[in-house]
């Protein structure tokens, strides 16, 4: 973006603009932009907003049934509550940063917005956030370890190109939060409590199989021991699942120790429809390096696709 920023200071005729807004309080910015936006506003007639709506990618409706994705949301919540997962309804936006500030994601791919938010982006994030916040204010603990799912219509600002993808679409995450304890013993009860629910949910509601691709990832001491217990972990959970492993990219840093993307097949194909990992957003968050934390989702419009077939 540097070419076209410095095009805009160019032609404000001031090259030190920018610094100059950054330095201002995030409240006063806040307004200023607000003001900034009624304005422009001001200017825009009705056949303008009806040119920006056809354009605009972002604001275009999906063509999915909504009664069957409403419904598929609707399954999966219920599902996570017969397994003691708490469910929570999100808000549409986020605290700014709620994403990049984790170090793995440039804020250009997230929608940002006014007065300290941004568009959802992935309900992963905001899950973690909620539960460092209960933990922090002791309305949580997470000794046995607590277990959260949401699901949401998040909006990426990345370009996507290829049939069947928007700049909108549907996620489920888990999110679980425990404690070290020794062992990997902690480890070991959060990938059990998202491959367990993983493993229900296809059994139940899904004609289908289900496969995992388990991929290293640097973040432990002893990562080759870490990576050979989950794995051992994961396939005395699924004997009769196909399990495949990836060593390329260990380097990866959102994901600590261990990454699975999870796939499920017909007769006709075999989609992708999910990932997850163990993330180290809860000791950025508390500052204890005791946290453990593991993330997990799905899409939603992949689950419909293949409930089609």
């Amino acid at each position: 973006m540097n070419p076209i920023l410095n095009r805009i200071l160019n032609q404000t005729g001031d090259p030190e603009l920018l610094n100059k807004l950054l330095s201002l309080s995030n409240a006063d910015l806040n307004s200023l932009l607000l003001e900034l936006f009624e304005k422009q506003t001001e200017k825009t007639i009705p056949a303008d907003l009806l040119k920006t709506f056809r354009s605009n990618r972002f604001s275009i409706p999906s063509d999915l049934n909504p009664a069957r994705f409403h419904a598929l949301e609707a399954q999966l919540l219920t599902a996570a509550k017969e397994m003691d997962i708490e469910t929570v309804l999100l808000s549409p936006s986020a605290p700014l940063g709620s994403c990049s500030i984790f170090g793995c994601v440039d804020q250009y791919n997230v929608v940002s917005g006014l007065r300290g938010t941004e568009t959802l982006s992935d309900p992963s994030n905001m899950l973690a956030i909620i539960i460092a916040d209960k933990l922090k204010s002791g309305t949580v603990n997470n000794v046995p370890a607590v277990h959260y799912a949401a699901t949401a219509r998040v909006v990426r600002a990345q370009a996507f190109s290829g049939s069947g993808f928007t700049a909108h679409f549907g996620l489920f995450c888990m999110v679980s939060s425990g404690k070290d304890n020794g062992s990997y013993n902690c480890e070991i009860e959060l990938i059990t409590k998202h491959f367990l629910f993983y493993k229900e949910l296809i059994r139940e509601h899904y004609n289908a199989n289900l496969s995992i691709v388990l991929r290293k990832r640097g973040g432990y001491t002893d990562g080759d021991g870490f990576f050979a217990r989950m794995t051992e972990v994961v396939q005395t959970m699924l004997p009769d699942t196909t399990i495949t492993f990836d060593y390329d990219n260990e380097d990866n840093k959102y994901y600590q120790g261990i990454n699975f993307k999870i796939y499920m097949e017909n007769e006709h194909e075999k989609i992708e429809i999910g990932d997850g990992g163990f993330v180290d957003w809860m000791n950025q968050m508390l500052g204890s390096k005791k946290e453990r934390c593991l993330i997990s989702g799905v899409g939603l419009e992949r689950l419909l696709l293949l409930s089609e077939e």
